[in-house]
Order: C-alpha cells, then structure tokens, then sequence
C-alpha cells in the first residue's frame, strides 16, 4: 500500500505521479466530473497494493491479521481528496432528486424495497476477508453475509419532515444526506464517515441509485449525514414522533425514545486490516471548519474503542 515500504518517500503533488510510475503496483485515482449529468463521480482512493492475478480471495476462514494503520502522510492525504470532493459538491451539484421543497435525505427501510415513487439506493461493501463484521437487533435492510460483507438500502424522502422530538433530554439522530439544501432543523455541519474496506479484489459496488453527495468505488466508501438535536425543555416546534412516512424505516442514534419496542440494532462492518485509512470527521456549513472525532453525534456511528472498524447504531422509529 504505502510507497515507504520500498524506502521511497510520497510527496504529494509533486512525487505523487513519479511514484506511480515507479510502482506499478500502486493505483491512482482522481476525482472525475461526468460531463453528461453535471454530477460528480468520485474515485478518491488511498495509495495501496493492488489484487494480484491469480491470488485466492479468502472471505472467510483466512489467518488473523493484526490490524494496522496507515502513515499520517496518507491519512491527510485521503482527508484532502475527500474534502475536495465535498467542496465540489456543494459549488456544483444540484438537487435533481424528486423532491421539490430540496431536502433529500436517506432512511433505512424494514425490508428492501422503497414505496412506489420513492427513490431506492442500495450498495454493496466488501469488508475485511475472514473478519469480523456483524449485526444484531434490528438493522432493517441493512445486513451482513456469509462473507462478512454487508448490504445496505436507503430510501430518499423528504427531510423537512424531520424535527426535534419532544423529550426531557436531548434527542440526536443522524439521516444520509442526500442533498446540498438543508433544513432548520439540521445542525450546520455535515458529517462524512469514510470507511477503508477490503483491498484485495475488492467488489464494493453500488447497485441501485445515486448515492451523491457520498460515494463508494473500489477503494472504500464516505457516507456523509445530517444530525439533528433536541433541546432539554420541549418547545413549540417540536415534534411528538419521527414522521409517518408509508413505511417502516429507521434512523441513526443511540437515543433510548421513542422507539418501536425491539427496534434497535447494531451493524458493525470490519474494516480493512492493512494500513487502514479510517476517517471520521465534521465539516461546518457556515464556516468550513474540520474537528476531527472518534464518533458520530448522537452516536450513529461509532469509532471510539475501535478506530479501525465502523459500527453503525440504528433505531427503528416506525
């Protein structure tokens, strides 16, 4: 993965081409606009080994690795070609999804199928071979195989739906943001969650739909989110429930109510072993600050005993 283990120093941009001349082993990507469409496709990738011709891929069963992380070189590396990516995003794109009022965001249905006229979006991870990645509880459409891969379908809806709830105790809870408009409710920053999946023959895949602004491609997956917090004392615009929507679906938190009695879950996906390049991090709407974080708001997403794997928390709320 990394050039400095043939003793050679990435220097990034001016070296960066020279090194990948050098090592043909090493894979390197930009990002691309689609001229078409106006959207942009991404293939921000972190400079590792390549699948070898030939080589066995092991999903399950293989020897236990010890997990390792990537240089500082290029976990910065990986984090400016991911914020260039948001930077774009949010000067370019536009919403083109069916949803007039602009407030697109992703929730996780009970099974995988979206209503009639709702857009459904669904991507493949290919996880750490032989690893650890698991479910339990419920997790509706979002799931783990055989291989320790995982599946995973949202569906787009309305976010202006989305409000405070009214508790004695603040409410925080995360929605995939699918768009570059957000609403009153949502906190002024944009969390993104990049997770390094398997390097070996890697099949990360997107099956249905457009997952912008996140992406996946054969290096990893960023998921970006919206969260939105209740106040201590209730007020007056403050919802009594999450929304109606037609169907069942759930959110991302850790908040104890309201919650359908046993709709809460956890799915964790084992991320790659090799010079991991995890990242976790918040972008400020307002003022483009970057804080880093070992978890998510409301815990959605959660890195902080185990910075190498991503575990996402989800409630089911209808």
């Amino acid at each position: 993965m990394m050039t400095h283990f043939l003793g050679i120093s990435s220097v990034f941009p001016t070296r960066f081409v020279q090194a990948c001349i050098i090592l043909a082993v090493l894979s390197c990507q930009k990002d691309v606009l689609a001229p078409e469409t106006g959207l942009i496709s991404q293939a921000v990738g972190k400079i590792e080994t390549e699948y070898v011709a030939g080589q066995e891929k092991i999903e399950v069963g293989g020897n236990e690795e010890v997990e390792t992380f990537a240089t500082a070189e290029v976990i910065n590396e990986v984090r400016t070609r991911l914020q260039a990516y948001q930077k774009n995003f949010e000067t370019r794109y536009k919403v083109t999804r069916n949803l007039s009022e602009g407030y697109p965001v992703g929730v996780i249905p009970a099974v995988d199928a979206c209503p009639a006229g709702t857009e459904k979006v669904k991507f493949f991870m290919d996880n750490q071979d032989g690893g650890s990645s698991s479910r339990s509880g419920w997790t509706g459409a979002w799931t783990v195989d055989q291989n320790g891969n995982s599946w995973h379908t949202l569906c787009v809806v309305y976010g202006g739906v989305f409000r405070f709830m009214i508790l004695n105790k603040p409410t925080e809870y995360l929605l995939v943001r699918f768009g570059n408009n957000k609403s009153l409710y949502m906190e002024p920053r944009v969390w993104n969650v990049y997770m390094d999946n398997e390097d070996k023959n890697n099949k990360n895949a997107l099956a249905e739909g457009d997952l912008s602004p996140s992406f996946i491609n054969s290096k990893g997956t960023n998921l970006q989110f919206w969260a939105i917090s209740g106040n201590t004392t209730p007020g007056p615009n403050q919802d009594a429930q999450f929304p109606d929507l037609g169907f069942s679906y759930g959110v991302f938190g850790t908040f104890s109510a309201p919650v359908i009695a046993g709709g809460s879950g956890t799915l964790k996906t084992d991320d790659e072993n090799n010079n991991n390049a995890n990242q976790l991090y918040s972008v400020d709407w307002n003022t483009n600050a970057v804080t880093n974080a070992s978890y998510v708001q409301g815990f959605g997403v959660d890195r902080t005993n185990d910075p190498g794997n991503t575990t996402f928390n989800i409630r089911r709320v209808r």
